[in-house]
């Protein structure tokens, strides 16, 4: 499951490329016009960004030049009309991972989003373990000693996030965008009773829980459970 951004004006475009993704087991957030997307890529974080060249206000190519110029990294996909060799080196030059001229059918999008996914993060790692848990995003199961563990679906989307992610911390905030479909509709407490149940079906006692909470960076995957992780498997 990844978290997609479209900035894209075209509504009826915009609901249909969010179908489409969602039909993939992602999420997305839609903006409509270039100044509000550039903040919300230089903000929060997402794991890929789809653009359209023509926005309102701020073209895609101004806001991939402008997020790189920060040192964003986060993938991009840039999506327009143009089709001329020329205008696919000006996008890519402006900081484009990839370059999808409109028309396009479902299937080729969905294929370059799992490229780009694939080449940025380990998104298609369908096992992945910390400490005793492991969690097989093939079956949406999750084992912990060998033991099966009904988790919620919000339960299993936020600790397969956290998976996907064990280096980097998030804030409340940045897991509700990823996480939840609808984010402005739930509370930080929503996220601190997820992660609660989490812990209480998975943390084993006298050890560290799964989830690491630090009060000025926010929540992790415990840095202990992943050593042990890496120490069992070689």
């Amino acid at each position: 499951m990844a978290k997609i951004l479209l900035i894209e004006d075209d509504q009826p475009l915009a609901e249909s490329l969010s179908d489409m993704l969602e039909l993939d087991g992602h999420r997305t957030e839609i903006i409509a016009n270039g100044a509000d997307g550039l903040d919300c890529l230089k903000s929060f974080g997402y794991d890929l960004a789809i653009i359209d060249w023509q926005l309102p206000g701020l073209g895609g190519d101004d806001i991939c030049r402008r997020y790189r110029a920060t040192g964003g990294k986060m993938p991009i996909m840039m999506l327009t009309t143009r089709s001329t060799e020329t205008d696919k080196a000006t996008g890519l030059d402006a900081g484009a991972d990839d370059y999808l001229p409109k028309p396009f059918g479902a299937t080729e999008l969905k294929a370059r989003v799992r490229a780009l996914l694939r080449r940025s993060s380990g998104f298609f790692e369908t096992a992945l373990f910390a400490g005793q848990a492991k969690l097989d995003a093939a079956a949406c199961a999750v084992t912990i000693n060998d033991r099966t563990v009904k988790l919620q679906p919000t339960e299993y989307a936020l600790l397969e996030f956290l998976m996907r992610h064990p280096q980097n911390y998030f804030s409340s905030e940045q897991l509700l965008r990823h996480v939840w479909r609808d984010s402005a509709e739930v509370s930080s407490e929503a996220l601190r009773t997820c992660i609660k149940r989490i812990r209480q079906k998975l943390d084993t006692p006298g050890q560290p829980s799964i989830i690491e909470t630090n009060k000025g960076w926010g929540y992790k995957l415990s840095d202990i459970l992943l050593t042990e992780s890496s120490d069992n498997s070689d």
